[in-house]
């Protein structure tokens, strides 16, 4: 019996691709890579306008509206496709309304940040939303899920909490054996003493409030001020931070897992939000088996269970931060273990693997079986 199809599908990008070299040593897996080597699909980005032939698609370009331009490039090929899966929300809604006006229901499973919840405009568009059975919104969290929810009445069967996936390969206290030998000698002393306190990332970071909580304590605070997503605000220490916390660019993927392996724990904390910020940093630091302090905002991530693989702490309060880092160098016992159960959680839930098998359940259940038959027709018209 022949094995049923799986669906094709384009993912698509608000921005432009940078491909991993061959050995995949210098950046992880991005879930849509790990995604696309399972399944048969495409990947469509800003590289993809350049010399399109359609006219609208230039024009939008031109006018600056590059999402909407790629939204309508992307629905032009849409009869190719079981489904269209969106980075983002930032594509994602250019492409439901795209879809709109040229008449497509191909199933849009859009990855939902919730970056634009506040928007008056997203708010305005809400009603469209709600009414458009093939448009899906995948949120980060179960807490994210519910507040988008409760924001734009998106009905609970087309807004899923599907979660985030990191790379557990390249996240992995075996790929940085080196460092994390040094923090294993560190964690098997009695106290935490002159031990390593990671941070990283760039977006939403309260790190003053980091530097007023660490000044006190025994332990050099290196924070990586890199973000895949946007740039950093500082670059260097300001001036008066306590001379154990330097911040610093650490330039590329293997120095920041370099850093997280050094790490006795990590500490990611975030100024008061309503959307999913931190998930990344918060992951990796997971992967690579070390525990997490994070700031708890209004969509906190599902992984971070509190007092399990981690601590929250409330935003802003240095001194609740200090009494949970101290809490963490005071008993390394107790931090190992946090940091063994991250990982085997990220293993069992959230690796890539593991996030592209929830995403591909959802979305099978979105295609239909006469929409099936009809990609087979056209790829194969296209390929005689």
């Amino acid at each position: 019996m022949t094995p049923p199809r799986r669906p094709r599908c384009a993912w698509v990008l608000a921005g432009r691709h940078v491909e991993r070299d061959g050995a995949g040593t210098t950046r992880p897996r991005a879930e849509f890579e790990a995604f696309l080597e399972r399944n048969d699909g495409v990947l469509l980005s800003q590289a993809s306008l350049d010399g399109t032939r359609s006219w609208l698609a230039r024009g939008l370009a031109r006018l600056g509206s590059t999402p909407l331009a790629l939204a309508w490039l992307v629905l032009t090929q849409a009869r190719s496709f079981d489904a269209i899966i969106a980075s983002g929300e930032d594509i994602g809604v250019p492409l439901a309304l795209a879809s709109l006006l040229s008449a497509s229901d191909v199933p849009i499973h859009m990855m939902f940040h919730g970056h634009h919840l506040v928007s008056p405009r997203l708010r305005s568009l809400a009603p469209l939303l709600r009414r458009m059975p093939h448009v899906h919104l995948h949120c980060l969290s179960e807490a994210l899920r519910q507040r988008t929810m409760a924001v734009l009445g998106i009905p609970p069967a087309r807004c899923h909490a599907t979660g985030y996936g990191v790379d557990t390969d390249f996240f992995s206290p075996v790929a940085a054996a080196k460092p994390a030998v040094i923090a294993s000698a560190v964690i098997a002393s009695a106290v935490i003493a002159n031990a390593v306190i990671a941070s990283a990332g760039a977006a939403n970071r309260d790190y003053a409030t980091l530097a007023a909580a660490a000044g006190p304590l025994p332990a050099e605070v290196r924070i990586a001020s890199d973000s895949t997503w946007v740039p950093p605000t500082e670059t260097a220490a300001p001036a008066g931070w306590p001379e154990n916390v330097t911040l610093r660019s650490y330039g590329d993927y293997a120095a920041l897992r370099e850093l997280y392996g050094q790490s006795a724990f990590v500490v990611v904390p975030l100024h008061p939000a309503q959307h999913a910020c931190g998930y990344a940093v918060i992951a990796e630091a997971m992967a690579m088996g070390r525990a997490v302090i994070a700031s708890r905002t209004q969509a906190p991530p599902d992984f971070l269970q509190d007092g399990d693989t981690g601590l929250f702490v409330r935003p802003g309060d240095r001194l609740t931060l200090r009494y949970a880092m101290r809490a963490m160098l005071g008993n390394p016992a107790a931090t190992a273990a946090m940091g063994r159960r991250a990982r085997a959680m990220m293993l069992d839930r959230h690796s890539l693997p593991r996030f592209c098998a929830r995403l591909e359940t959802i979305i099978a259940a979105t295609v239909r079986p006469e929409r099936n038959r009809s990609a087979d027709q056209t790829l194969g018209a296209a390929a005689r």
